[in-house]
């Protein structure tokens, strides 16, 4: 199953990506892991895009195409993927469509969550993490029971700066510009599929198991299994009738008297290997790998607020330029 998961911020979609994953047993790829991983680990890909990113540039298609590239050809990804907000333009949708088609891994299907705008608003401004453990709450829909506290484990919240109505406003908009494009395409294609996003989170999955169901059949190459055979033209079409194989259960096995009861035999046992001695990392190298991470991070941000400005000020081209065909006289 090859999928690509669309939703706006907040609206559940990390969620529903780890129970995808867990299902098909198929990776979640993200294109900001690829980027922070290849980074850290100095690869080509890596150094390039590190170059590109401490010059205070976008990162191009054909760096990212590239690590996206490395990734589904992994052992783990041979019975599929998920693509986690990406592609996010029309130009890397293009380029995403070509590279499949070129390794013979087109796109099943997409998965778009849809919440009310009012309510994403509610979820991320409401939202509280946890400092020590990462747990998630939110002020609105899951208060802590204790104001500032975490309930698993009683560490501190924490209330993003950025996670107020202004901001917020601005990052939805954004994404909806950038995204409506892209829904269009793929719905001409065909492979397009809305989720509500509205509700508890199993009902969210069954609608997204509904939305999936058949896909695995489809992808199914009929003409593999049977070669073409051409016809005369005094033959009559042949109706090829095909039958799905169940599993059949196999009778439950009779259970062996133990040979050894009459004649013991005595059984080498393999000698245990002692496990490696791990290799200790002095603070010095720990250090020094945190610190390429984080570089990494800012690299990563600083990346995302540029691209967020220069979507931002071309919705406010278009408003304005609407603004005025919408006067008499315009």
């Amino acid at each position: 199953m090859r999928l690509i998961l669309l939703g706006a911020p907040g609206s559940g979609k990390g969620t529903q990506a780890k129970f995808l994953t867990e299902k098909y047993g198929i990776p979640q790829i993200s294109t900001g892991d690829l980027l922070r991983a290849a980074v850290i680990a100095q690869t080509p890909l890596g150094r390039q895009a590190k170059a590109v990113m401490d010059a205070g540039q976008l990162v191009p298609n054909d760096i990212v195409m590239g690590m996206i590239r490395e990734r589904i050809m992994r052992p783990d990804s041979e019975n599929g993927f998920i693509l986690d907000g990406f592609p996010r333009n029309l130009d890397q949708a293009e380029a995403l469509d070509g590279l499949l088609l070129k390794l013979g891994k087109p796109i099943d299907a997409v998965l778009k969550l849809e919440v009310d705008f009012d309510l994403l608003m509610q979820r991320m401004v409401g939202r509280l993490t946890c400092i020590a453990c990462g747990a998630l709450f939110n002020s609105f829909t899951n208060p802590p029971s204790i104001d500032g506290q975490c309930d698993l484990c009683g560490g501190a919240l924490h209330h993003r700066t950025d996670d107020n109505e202004e901001t917020i406003d601005r990052r939805l908009r954004v994404y909806e510009t950038l995204t409506q494009p892209l829904s269009s395409r793929y719905r001409e294609m065909g492979l397009l599929h809305i989720i509500d996003g509205l509700g508890d989170i199993e009902e969210i999955r069954k609608r997204i198991k509904s939305a999936l169901r058949g896909q695995r059949s489809k992808r199914l190459d009929l003409g593999q299994a049977m070669p073409p055979r051409h016809l005369a033209k005094s033959d009559k079409p042949e109706i090829i009738r095909t039958q799905i194989e169940t599993t059949t259960r196999r009778p439950p096995r009779r259970k062996k008297r133990v040979a050894a009861a009459i004649s013991p035999v005595r059984v080498k046992h393999a000698k245990t290997r002692a496990a490696p001695t791990p290799v200790a990392i002095s603070p010095a190298d720990r250090l020094a790998r945190l610190q390429q991470e984080l570089n990494a991070i800012r690299a990563e941000l600083r990346q995302a607020e540029r691209d967020e400005k220069a979507a931002f000020e071309n919705v406010q081209a278009l408003e304005a330029r609407l603004k005025e065909l919408s006067q008499p006289g315009g």
